[in-house]
């Protein structure tokens, strides 16, 4: 960096010690934050050079800050009941007194805030139930309205004291694709002061007070954002040695950093200076990721975090081309490709696929029509859509999906790493033959029952050069990398097994045939969490893909997974019973999809099903005394196991039928075990309730009573061990 351009960010920059004598002020007679209970407040990101944090939790997430904006002051509280928390009182008191400014006059309180007037009237001061006055000395309000938003800005700038509480994260909650850096109501206030709440939660607790008897910045581990800027600019830049407190901080600055370039304020200086200082870090250091070249250390996982994230913020202009640093060939593209979208959409979105791939770092044109701009529709870059915060080592960059609303009828799009292109449906809508416009793109393989020609696809379609493909079936559609598929010259018969299967798994649990939204199975090199993870897209490792397009072939070929990932997304809240049957419920459909479908037995279908393995478990659980603690997955499934055995398939899917229309069902397992035994009873004309109670399941003598008119069945599984 320029040394002029290194004065000017210092003479900006007020280290965390020169607000020193505030938080002395600030924390007379307070040694801790008591901010235990259910309320959940946000994290603050505090970024501003005149802002500092107050109250933070050891790893730098802080739920009170403070600022110096103008003339004003200004303390933020991340949840407004804080400000009338009576542990909390001490450090109010001493914050008006501090946003007074020694003025002694009036302090305006929002009617919802009245309970703060008692606590701070106890201490003599002057308070009023009012809406923002110019005769204030200092205004109390919460973050959850901007309909004064210059009005308090200006307050504070002309030398008002603003005392503000809420949280974020509910609003992001509610209004998801929306920024809460830039639209959150709070933020809108509180941006310019240098103060942001953000969509992260801080958990609960007591938390001790910074000491301020010394060098609050490191001995009390009081973070600083644009500290931790300063200093990891002299690591990358100026091979300065990382002390601990850096080394302690590098996640939460990696968060931080990601926040604050949320927030777009591309008109602020600083804001330009702090993303030029991030550029001169990712150039210096950028990794490269693959699985071959895993990133590792914790500097190099923040490079990459930040680096993929300030492409997204310049990506349209030409100062930041870190597109070049990522290892990807040049592919042949096309020109003005064409999409046509017919859909009806239910209660969920849908991605619909294009068939088109984006190179990393290439930007291209989508043209839509203006019937669908406007009404929730998304370009969506990529479908590894798993985001790997938490990942000790990686194996790509943690976020490499992303998406672009479609507010007017042409919109330019672009993904560092590149990515097959979707358009995102929103729910409950329906268009019909629509056209979609893609500037230039690169064709990736893509087969679509129904419509590919098995012909058309070995001669040309499976050569597309694109390094994704996608089969799209009856109800599935499979992503995975095109070398998996580039010698498959049978895509028919794939769709014929996975038709079969996707129609049992709606079977058994008793919905139609056709799935209101097919399911996806995406490949990645790296997933968040297992060997696969449910939902919309089912994730898996890339080494999976293969054994999904090969026919099965007992002992050689797992199916298991995958279906038991399916059977996840069939679960019910209704009747699962978290968390003894999270990892069993969903083996019903991998028994019933080997039995019905590949036409395996179940002893044959997973090595825990063999009859001895099985007998194990149900001698291992009597012994153990029948603790429900100990019925989980395997042991959990032979109790269902046994009910099929004796009623058959079909009595499951009547019970899964019966609770599809069923309403007022119990939130507690002890409730929902009892409604499963009596729906269950029903539905075979019998007394179940023996054999769930020598599962030391819950049974109630209210549902014993209910079922006593039905034939016992007492000659059940676990007879013997009584």
């Amino acid at each position: 960096m320029p040394v002029s351009q290194c004065a000017l960010w210092k003479s900006r920059y007020r280290t965390a010690n020169g607000f020193k004598d505030d938080l002395q002020f600030l924390l007379q007679g307070v040694s801790e934050f008591d901010i235990q209970g259910e309320l959940v407040p946000s994290d603050i990101l505090v970024h501003g050079s005149s802002a500092f944090p107050i109250g933070f939790t050891p790893d730098g997430q802080t739920f009170c800050a403070g600022a110096l904006y103008g003339q004003g002051r200004v303390i933020v509280v991340s949840h407004e009941s804080y400000l009338g928390r009576e542990p909390l009182s001490t450090f109010m008191v001493n914050a008006i007194h501090w946003l007074d400014q020694r003025r002694n006059g009036v302090i305006g309180v929002l009617p919802e805030l009245k309970s703060i007037c008692s606590l701070l009237s106890k201490s003599g001061l002057q308070c009023r139930i009012t809406e923002l006055q110019e005769d204030l000395s200092v205004f109390v309000c919460t973050s959850y309205s901007d309909a004064q938003c210059e009005e308090i800005q200006d307050f504070v700038a002309a030398g008002g004291g603003l005392l503000i509480g809420g949280h974020a994260w509910w609003w992001a909650h509610c209004n998801p694709g929306c920024n809460v850096m830039t639209d959150c109501p709070g933020n809108r206030i509180l941006d310019k002061m240098g103060i942001c709440l953000s969509d992260k939660t801080v958990k609960a607790g007591k938390y001790k007070a910074p000491e301020v008897n010394q060098d609050v910045l490191t001995s009390s581990g009081l973070y600083h954002f644009q500290n931790m800027l300063q200093r990891l600019s002299g690591h990358v830049l100026q091979n300065q040695k990382l002390g601990d407190y850096e080394l302690q901080f590098l996640k939460k600055f990696g968060r931080d950093c990601i926040s604050y370039l949320h927030m777009q304020a591309h008109d602020s200086d600083m804001y330009k200076s702090v993303v030029e200082r991030l550029k001169d870090l990712v150039k210096a250091g950028f990794p490269q990721v693959s699985p071959e070249r895993p990133v590792k250390s914790p500097m190099d996982r923040l490079l990459l975090l930040v680096g993929t994230e300030l492409f997204r913020v310049c990506r349209f202009s030409n100062a930041l081309l870190l597109y070049k640093t990522v290892d990807a060939p040049n592919l042949p593209s096309v020109s003005n490709a064409r999409v046509w979208i017919s859909i009806t959409t239910s209660d969920k979105e849908e991605w619909i696929s294009t068939g088109l791939y984006l190179s990393p770092g290439m930007k291209t044109n989508i043209t839509v029509p203006r019937t669908i701009t406007g009404k929730g529709w998304q370009v969506q870059i990529g479908c590894q859509t798993d985001r790997l915060r938490h990942a000790d080592e990686l194996k790509r960059a943690q976020n490499v999906c992303e998406r672009f609303r479609l507010e007017k009828e042409s919109v330019e799009v672009c993904n560092l790493w590149g990515g097959l292109i979707y358009l995102i449906a929103p729910p409950r809508s329906s268009v019909q033959n629509v056209e979609v416009v893609v500037q230039r793109a690169v064709k990736a393989p893509y087969y679509k029952s129904g419509q590919t020609s098995v012909s058309d696809w070995v001669s040309q379609i499976r050569k597309a050069p694109a390094p994704w493909a996608e089969l799209e079936f009856e109800n599935l559609i499979m992503t995975m990398p095109s070398d998996v598929i580039r010698h498959l010259d049978h895509p028919d018969h794939v769709a014929t097994l996975w038709n079969s299967i996707m129609r049992s798994v709606a079977d058994l649990a008793a919905k139609p045939a056709l799935f209101p939204r097919k399911e996806r199975f995406v490949a990645d090199v790296q997933i968040l969490a297992g060997f696969m993870h449910s939902g919309y897209p089912i994730m898996m490792h890339t080494v999976s893909a293969p054994d999904l397009v090969n026919p099965y072939v007992s002992g050689k070929s797992d199916f298991w997974g995958p279906v038991h990932e399916l059977g996840h997304n069939q679960q019910h809240s209704d009747w699962e019973f978290p968390p003894y049957t999270t990892e069993c419920t969903c083996n019903l459909w991998s028994v019933y999809v080997h039995e019905v479908v590949l036409g395996v037995k179940k002893a044959d279908a997973h090595g825990q099903m063999t009859p001895q393995r099985r007998q194990n478990r149900i001698k291992k659980y009597i012994e153990g005394g029948r603790n429900l603690k100990d019925w989980t997955v395997w042991t959990a499934l032979e109790t269902y196991m046994q009910l099929q055995e004796e009623f058959g398939w079909d009595a499951f899917k009547k019970v899964f039928a019966a609770y599809h229309d069923m309403t007022g069902v119990p939130q507690d397992n002890k409730g929902k075990m009892n409604l499963y035994a009596e729906t269950f009873s029903k539905v075979v004309n019998r007394n179940l309730t023996p054999f769930f109670k020598a599962w030391g399941w819950p049974i109630q003598p209210s549902t014993e009573e209910q079922l006593c008119s039905l034939p016992e069945w007492r000659d059940h599984p676990l007879v013997q061990y009584d």
